[in-house]
């Protein structure tokens, strides 16, 4: 009957002279390990702006929109949202783009408080056809960098290429597509629509 109540002040005294396992948090700082999963940052120079950030992301903590009269495509984290769950790293493209931090504390009473909120914003790239978007400059940029001599084959590669030593001439849209915007800005689609009208019909008519 004695042997439990040994054992529990063997554990009592063991425990009051051992470090604790808790810390004093808030009272002081807690630092968290390297691995501790806190609030997402970008990293601009890494980010291509593919949005792949803002798909995979389940509570829609992150926001992408576009702005086509400015061709500027802005991101936005609501940290308020955010449950620390680390798809937009895992999802990211470039695997440097978006990066959890150790960050874990941004308490307020405020909803609107400035501290909850990161945005970032990208150069967007303008079909010179249809005049949609065909993605971020940077992302086009990345694309070529992975494809390697073989990306030099590709118009839009080339001409953003160029457009980092001068400015380019932009044309306006047309009323018909032409075989000479083989060698322009387009999208997919347009791309698509001027190799069948090259292949298969007549640009003089």
């Amino acid at each position: 009957m004695y042997l439990p109540k040994i054992r529990e002040i063997k554990e009592a005294l063991t425990s009051f002279f051992s470090k604790p396992y808790t810390t004093k948090f808030p009272k002081e700082k807690f630092t968290p390990e390297p691995e501790f999963r806190g609030f997402p940052r970008y990293y601009e120079e890494d980010c291509v702006g593919c949005g792949t950030c803002a798909q995979g992301c389940p509570p829609g903590a992150i926001t992408m929109s576009d702005d086509l009269e400015q061709k500027k495509r802005k991101f936005v984290i609501n940290y308020g949202s955010c449950i620390h769950c680390g798809q937009c790293q895992e999802n990211c493209i470039t695997e440097k783009g978006i990066r959890l931090t150790t960050e874990y504390s941004l308490a307020t009473m405020d909803q609107n408080d400035p501290r909850l909120f990161e945005t970032l914003e990208k150069e967007l790239l303008i079909c010179e056809v249809c005049n949609n978007i065909i993605c971020a400059k940077d992302h086009i940029d990345f694309i070529r960098k992975r494809l390697g001599a073989k990306g030099y084959s590709h118009p839009n590669i080339l001409l953003n290429l160029q457009s980092n030593f001068h400015a380019l001439e932009i044309s306006k849209p047309k009323s018909r597509i032409r075989r000479e915007d083989q060698f322009k800005l387009v999208c997919p689609k347009c791309r698509q629509k001027i190799v069948v009208e090259d292949e298969f019909y007549s640009f003089t008519r």
